[in-house]
């Protein structure tokens, strides 16, 4: 065991960790769990052999049947993961269930020894009857259920849990972001997409002014589920790979930068690779556990409010749920800050301190609705809504009326397509309304957030691309700040040159950016 601490995280660490013990608690607090699928054993090689591309084989195979051994457990010292997923049920499957209980219930017993939580995965097809009493009898903390579940089983099985006294929890690891927003949980899974520039490689793309990729990314769908007052845990659910190091942190960092959590998963290779305590994999390891130290070490930043003049007002229950979730995506790509604000939620309260209010999602608006928006449009506001409205018009795209002090703008679809209404933003929204503007950033995406009162504002920088971005990343905000600071991962914190303007805005430049940094300015 020690000789694989020193080995993954060096000599230093490994002794701290023998002496002090996994600090993370397990099963009362599951608002802090760091989760990893730790998936293994007989019955995961009885599911993978179902596959297309059935049961794997060599390494990989040894790998996942000795999955559950104690020595597994040494290679979470280090790192924050303190919630493993562990293969519990599927189909039936007679002996090699029976096997699988077995091998889970001491497997489970070490990892309670270390003071780590574990979770049964539950594949779809398993038999929920009984399921309580099965995860009871093993010590588990909690079953995710992994695939498609009657709408009612998480709850069913959450009863039947109770039933026998146990506090384990319930989770669904949901494939629809819509449906999953709508629960009342503190702690949500949903799944997301792999994080990347899409083709940057593939099409010769180079990271510049002129080029920008198509960007794939998690970081507006942790914040659909953190609006209002909301501060719900989120973890995102997708596979890394294979991939490379970059991937697997940039899978992490995605996740991380808007305060939700990536569910560590490791590719079959990189996971043979750990279990035969390879150089590569454990430097790999290493890499991803130092990403993960980083978010959690500055988990006080998922306390910060989103920052901007804009607010996108979101309908849970919209008849076009897709469309919806789009305009958050979407409007994010092109660097415009935002707030979300619910449907259910809007009040005259929701909307002081913005600029403009994108409504699109109001189809139609109710009479109050319509009253808050008019109030604000006529204070100086800018309203952007589709043609429910009234007044769209019959050629153009989109046309301004002046109302008030301030204008509304109606677009003539319904609904209004997405990509449409994210580019428009740029046009509709000068630099000075958005209230952080992001300079040579076409593989990067950013998060901009604030404290309380807004003494500091965070604004979180991800490169996408497969390659460091080698250029000076400029932000500007709005209002007076002295200092400014970048956070990364690989380097320790760097004080920025800031120029405060005449016009009241803050300036400051990062020199480059690996994967992911943040910089806080400060007044």
């Amino acid at each position: 065991m020690t000789e694989l601490l020193r080995r993954t995280f060096g000599k230093s660490v490994a002794l701290t960790c023998l002496l002090i013990g996994f600090s993370p608690m397990r099963g009362e607090d599951p608002e802090r769990w760091v989760p990893a699928r730790w998936s293994g054993g007989p019955l995961e090689l009885a599911q993978r052999s179902k596959d297309k591309a059935g049961a794997p084989e060599g390494a990989v195979r040894e790998a996942i049947a000795n999955w559950y051994r104690a020595d597994t457990l040494d290679l979470l010292k280090g790192t924050p993961i303190n919630c493993l997923l562990v293969t519990f049920a599927a189909a039936p499957d007679g002996e090699t269930e029976v096997a699988q209980r077995r091998l889970v219930k001491e497997y489970v017993r070490l990892a309670h020894e270390r003071r780590l939580a574990v979770l049964g995965m539950v594949h779809a097809g398993a038999d929920l009857a009984g399921l309580a009493a099965a995860a009871n009898e093993a010590g588990l903390d909690g079953l995710a259920l992994d695939g498609d579940f009657p709408h009612s089983a998480a709850a069913d099985v959450e009863t039947a849990m109770r039933a026998t006294n146990s506090a384990a929890v319930v989770i669904p690891l949901a494939q629809e972001a819509a449906a999953a927003r709508l629960s009342a949980a503190s702690l949500v899974s949903v799944a997301g997409v792999q994080p990347n520039a899409k083709d940057l490689a593939d099409e010769g793309i180079r990271a510049g002014p002129s080029s920008e990729p198509w960007i794939e990314s998690n970081i507006w769908l942790v914040r659909s589920f953190r609006f209002g007052g909301a501060r719900r845990t989120v973890w995102i659910d997708h596979p890394a790979g294979p991939g490379s190091t970059g991937d697997y942190v940039r899978c992490v960092a995605d996740a991380a930068a808007a305060g939700g959590r990536w569910i560590v998963a490791l590719d079959d290779q990189l996971r043979a690779r750990l279990y035969r305590n390879d150089a590569e994999g454990l430097a790999a390891w290493r890499a991803i556990a130092n990403y993960l130290n980083f978010a959690e070490e500055h988990a006080g930043w998922r306390s910060f409010a989103p920052f901007g003049n804009l607010g996108i007002i979101f309908d849970t229950k919209s008849e076009y749920p897709e469309i919806s979730q789009e305009y958050l995506n979407l409007v994010a790509r092109r660097q415009v800050p935002y707030k979300v604000i619910a449907r259910n939620e809007l009040t005259s309260a929701s909307l002081d301190g913005l600029r403009a209010a994108l409504a699109v999602d109001l189809a139609p608006a109710a009479e109050q609705e319509r009253k808050l928006l008019q109030a604000f449009a006529e204070r100086g506001g800018l309203v952007i809504a589709g043609p429910s409205w009234g007044g769209a018009p019959a050629d153009n795209q989109y046309e301004e009326t002046p109302l008030g002090k301030g204008r509304v703008t109606v677009y003539k679809d319904e609904p209004p397509d997405p990509e449409e209404v994210a580019r428009d933003m740029l046009e509709l929204l000068d630099q000075d309304l958005m209230g952080m503007t992001a300079f040579n950033v076409p593989s990067v995406l950013t998060y901009a957030a604030a404290d309380e009162g807004g003494a500091r504002v965070l604004v979180q920088l991800l490169n996408y691309a497969a390659d460091p971005f080698d250029q000076r990343i400029t932000i500007r905000l709005n209002g007076t700040y002295r200092k400014a600071r970048l956070f990364t991962p690989e380097n320790p914190p760097v004080d920025l040159d800031v120029r405060n303007t005449p016009d009241g805005r803050t300036q400051a430049s990062a020199p480059g950016l690996a994967v992911w940094g943040a910089l806080l300015f400060d007044h």
